[in-house]
C-alpha cells in the first residue's frame, strides 16, 4: 500500500510539472491587452502569436480578440491563423460572422479555405470535450436556474418568493456539496478547458454561442452569494494554474464570500472583480493580490470600463467596431 501511494504521488506530481503554468499565460495576457489599450496593435498581434505557440489549450475570448486586433492592424493572414485557432477552442462561425470587426474577412480571399476547414477544426474542438461532464454540468445548471426563475422571474409569486428562495438555497447546496465539489476534485473545475463553451443549445435562456463556460460558475455565485465554508478556495486557486478556471472568475467568488461572508468564513480581502471593498487602505494589497492571480491593476482595470462606456457613445454613432474586452460595449 506504502509502494502504490508513493507511485501515485510520483505520477501526480510529474504531471503537475508537465503541465503549464496558466498563471504565466494570464500574465502575457494581460500584458498583450495593455498593447491594445495603447493602440500597439501591430505588437499585440506578434506577442499573441508568441502566445498561441506556448500553450496547446488558450482561452476562446482571448483568440477572439487576437483575430480582432489582427484585422484592426490589416493584418489578415494574422487574423485567419487566429479565427481557426478560434475555432478550435469552439468559437463558431456564426459568433465570428455576429463580430461588425471580422465579418468583413468573408471578403477575403483566404475565407474559402477557412470555410472549408472549418468543420474539421470543430471536428477537433468537440473531441476534447468531456461530454459525460458536460452534460452533468448542463443537468445541475438546469436545476440551479429553475429556482433561479421561479424567484427572481414570476413576480406573482411574491407571496411565496421567502419560500422558494428557502428551497432554492437548499438546492444550491445540495448542488456544490454533493455533486460539483466532488467532480472538481476528480476532474478540475469544470470550465471551457475541460467541457467546451456555452452553446446557445445547452439553454433555453441563451440565445447565442458563447465566448466561455460559465454554468459551473454561475451555480458558485449563486452558492456563495450567502455565508459559506472556504474549503473550495485553495482548490480553486490551484485550478487557475491549470487552466481550468480563470483568474476573473476565482476573484468574483472571493468578491462574493467577502461581500456576503459577513465575516463568518472568509476573512480575506476583496479583489475587487465584482463586489469592491470602500476601503481605500486595502487597495494597495488588492493590487498586489489581484497580479498574483493573472488580474491587471485597478488602474488598469478602470481603463477598460472607460473604454467600455465610451464604445457605448459611439455604438450610438454608428461605429461598432471595437476590439473586445467585454466591458459594457468594449
Amino acid at each position: 500500500m506504502k509502494i502504490l501511494t508513493i507511485i501515485v504521488f510520483i505520477v501526480w506530481t510529474s504531471n503537475s510539472f508537465a503541465q503549464k503554468n496558466y498563471l504565466e499565460y494570464h500574465k502575457q495576457a494581460r500584458e498583450i491587452e495593455n498593447k491594445i489599450l495603447d493602440s500597439s496593435y501591430s505588437e499585440a498581434v506578434k506577442l499573441y502569436h508568441s502566445l498561441f505557440r506556448e500553450y496547446d489549450f488558450v482561452f476562446a475570448e482571448d483568440c477572439f480578440r487576437a483575430a480582432q486586433t489582427a484585422v484592426v492592424d490589416g493584418d489578415t493572414a494574422s487574423a485567419f491563423t487566429f479565427l481557426k485557432r478560434a475555432t478550435k477552442q469552439g468559437v463558431t462561425m456564426e459568433r465570428i460572422l455576429m463580430d461588425s470587426l471580422l465579418v468583413d474577412l468573408q471578403k477575403s480571399n483566404n475565407w474559402t479555405e477557412y470555410e472549408s476547414n472549418y468543420d474539421s477544426l470543430r471536428e477537433i474542438y468537440t473531441a476534447d470535450i468531456n461530454w459525460e461532464l458536460r452534460n452533468k454540468i448542463n443537468e445541475l445548471y438546469d436545476l440551479d436556474q429553475f429556482y433561479r426563475d421561479k424567484h427572481e422571474l414570476h413576480p406573482w409569486n411574491f407571496l411565496w418568493r421567502p419560500f422558494i428562495s428557502i428551497k432554492w438555497k437548499k438546492v444550491v447546496k445540495e448542488i456544490v456539496e454533493n455533486e460539483l465539489t466532488p467532480l472538481i476534485l476528480e476532474y478540475g473545475f469544470p470550465n471551457e478547458k475541460l467541457i467546451g463553451l456555452d452553446e446557445a443549445s445547452f439553454h433555453h435562456k441563451h440565445q447565442y454561442d458563447k465566448l466561455k463556460s460559465n454554468f459551473a460558475f454561475i451555480i458558485l455565485v449563486h452558492y456563495f452569494s450567502d455565508p459559506r465554508p472556504t474549503t473550495l478556495n485553495e482548490i480553486l486557486l490551484s485550478n487557475i494554474e491549470t487552466g481550468n478556471i480563470s483568474p476573473k472568475q476565482y476573484a468574483s467568488l472571493i468578491d462574493f464570500q467577502a461581500q456576503w461572508g459577513r465575516n463568518k468564513y472568509y476573512k480575506g480581502l476583496h479583489y475587487n472583480e465584482w463586489h469592491s471593498t470602500k476601503n481605500e487602505e486595502d487597495l494597495d494589497q488588492i493590487n498586489k493580490n489581484r497580479e498574483a492571480i493573472g488580474l491587471e491593476d485597478l488602474e488598469k482595470r478602470e481603463i477598460k470600463f472607460q473604454r467600455g462606456l465610451d464604445a457605448c457613445k459611439e455604438r450610438k454613432k454608428g461605429n461598432y467596431n471595437h476590439v473586445r474586452f467585454w466591458i459594457f460595449c468594449g
